[in-house]
């Protein structure tokens, strides 16, 4: 905004009656002179007329008169002609113009008040202007805009009233990310900012769904066994010191049969305790039941408890039922809902069994199925025949399709099931197209594909996996949804480069492409939601906070607020 000046500006010429002339002009002229062209069509309202004599009353001229010289008659300020007469003057500045034909001179006479009509008027700043002149006019009247005292006080209090109503609905209003955890998106990146501070703040309660599956001291008699198509980075660092111990490359076989126990590993997958906060919010009534028929770690139990839902797992593994009882009473007890209290923490129920008899096990009817099952023998639990990791895959998925019919049989009418998934490979590195197939048990169950996304997941040990794979097999480092290619041959030997021999290299390579080799590493997951029933139903009775008066009685109100701070909207 230009500062107030009250340096006076010098006018171009002032007129004989003492009226300064600022417009550019040829020659100031007697008013009496001046004949008013007969076809103009504009007639001025004698309100129109008082408004713009007071304008040059008080300012002095701003605006010329056209004259033309081919007719000498007034093309361009008649209602200025008759408005100075109005003042007192009888002197007005005018321009000469050349027009080539009565036609053009009639079509400017016609232009220069059609254009102005055509002119649409922005009321805000419009106001917006008249309100500073009004505020800082340094002793000039606003009127001389044209518009009334009374006009411009009645247009600046209606501005007024309306900024005030729409800083009223600003903050009652709430972001797309308050109102659900995160922007509702098929894609969900668990490396953002946002999600790493919620990830951390979760942890700081006290969550530690690694314990129950360590090696020894973590309640595990032995720990985990990785399938030789996918292993942790201590198994490679242990077969890359061994190769070069010994000077020659050696098969994961061999490598396995000379050294299991570099196999089993005290570490495991553990579940995103964010994932599970936007399941809920999205997927689940507040106060509503979940069944969990692959339970493992204590995170999404305790997720849910805190949260408000009524949370049932079923895990195989006694150690780990005890692991996540004790972490349970480990944490708070307090609800992460709104800062004003009187929520229900219900304490999650874990049960130890073989989910093949879910419907036993755990009777009665859930609002949500939420889930995430062992990827056949990926990871390796224990060697227990009911135990499906340590299945081949068929004989894996005949039990698993079993275990999720008996379990999406649980469901309320008009209900979700949430599952996190990830395809896994054969022993030859192909896809065993997982997902697929956790799809279609759920729709031979009698659910409906309804939603997909696409989880990212941080790099982890994917940038020590990535180069390895890629030289040995060209599989490519994933961290998103989907690049597919396909082999017609044995990838293996397709990506057998000499790395040495440029003229082998570059024969290699074009071996390579027209092989078609491409096994991709995967470092992602994908989360399904299947709808039982009408979809629509379910999320009404769900809910969604419209503003902060229900946003404090939704989930995670008092996280958001300590996240937020000065950005959480009030009442």
């Amino acid at each position: 905004m230009a500062k107030n000046t009250t340096t006076p500006a010098p006018p171009r010429a002032t007129t004989p009656d003492g009226f300064k002339v600022y417009c550019t002009y040829d020659e100031i002229v007697d008013i009496d002179t001046l004949k008013p062209n007969p076809e103009n069509p504009n007639k001025h309202s004698e309100a129109q007329i008082a408004l713009l004599a007071n304008t040059i009353t008080k300012t002095g001229w701003r605006n010329n008169i056209t004259v033309s010289r081919r007719s000498g008659l007034m093309v361009k300020g008649h209602a200025r002609r008759e408005a100075a007469i109005k003042a007192g003057t009888k002197y007005a500045p005018v321009e000469f113009q050349d027009y080539e034909n009565e036609s053009t001179e009639l079509a400017d006479l016609v232009a220069d008040n059609r254009i102005a009509e055509l002119a649409v008027l922005d009321e805000e700043q419009i106001t917006e202007l008249l309100a500073r002149l009004e505020a800082n006019t340094e002793g000039i009247d606003p009127e001389i805009t044209g518009y009334t005292a009374e006009q411009i006080r009645e247009m600046v209090e209606k501005a007024k009233a309306k900024q005030e109503n729409a800083a009223e609905k600003e903050a009652a209003r709430i972001t797309l990310q308050q109102r659900f955890l995160i922007s509702p998106f098929t894609i969900m990146d668990a490396r953002s900012g946002f999600w790493a501070e919620r990830k951390k703040a979760w942890k700081a309660l006290g969550i530690r769904s690694e314990i129950g599956r360590g090696a020894d001291d973590d309640k595990t008699e032995r720990g985990l066994t990785f399938a030789k198509s996918s292993q942790p980075p201590a198994a490679y660092n242990a077969k890359n010191a061994y190769e070069k111990k010994v000077g020659q490359k050696i098969s994961w076989d061999e490598f396995t049969e000379l050294f299991p126990e570099a196999m089993q590993q005290g570490g495991t997958s553990i579940f995103d305790p964010v994932l599970c906060e936007v399941a809920y919010r999205w997927f689940c009534p507040q106060g509503g039941s979940v069944l969990d028929p692959f339970a493992g770690g204590s995170v999404r139990g305790i997720v849910a408890a805190l949260t408000g839902r009524h949370y049932t797992g079923v895990d195989l593994s006694a150690r780990q039922i005890e692991a996540n009882a004790e972490n349970w009473e480990e944490i708070t007890h307090e609800s992460v809902l709104g800062a004003g209290g009187g929520y229900d923490v219900p304490a999650p129920r874990w049960i130890n069994g073989d989910s093949t008899h879910i419907q036993e096990l755990a009777p009665g009817q859930y609002d949500l199925l939420f889930t995430c099952p062992p990827y056949a023998d990926l990871e390796v639990y224990s060697d227990r025949p009911e135990d499906l990791s340590n299945k081949d895959y068929p004989e894996f998925l005949a039990l698993y399709r079993d275990i999720i019919a008996k379990a999406a049989a649980m469901l309320k009418p008009d209900s979700f099931a949430c599952i996190v998934v990830g395809d896994i490979r054969d022993p030859k590195g192909f896809y065993r197209n997982f997902i697929s197939d956790t799809i279609a048990a759920f729709q031979d169950a009698g659910l409906r594909l309804y939603n997909e996304a696409i989880l990212i997941m941080a790099f982890g040990s994917l940038p020590i996996r990535a180069g390895k794979q890629f030289t040995n097999s060209r599989k490519l480092g994933k961290t998103h949804q989907n690049i597919l290619v396909f082999c017609n041959g044995d990838p293996a030997q397709s990506a057998a480069f000499n790395q040495d021999a440029p003229e082998e290299l570059e024969q290699d390579n074009q071996a390579f492409l027209q092989a078609g080799a491409g096994k991709l590493g995967q470092e992602h997951q994908k989360v399904l939601v299947f709808a039982k029933g009408n979809p629509e139903a379910a999320a009404d009775a769900i809910g969604t906070p419209e503003s902060a008066e229900d946003l404090e009685d939704m989930d995670n109100g008092r996280l958001l607020r300590e996240l937020l701070g000065d950005d959480y909207p009030e009442e």
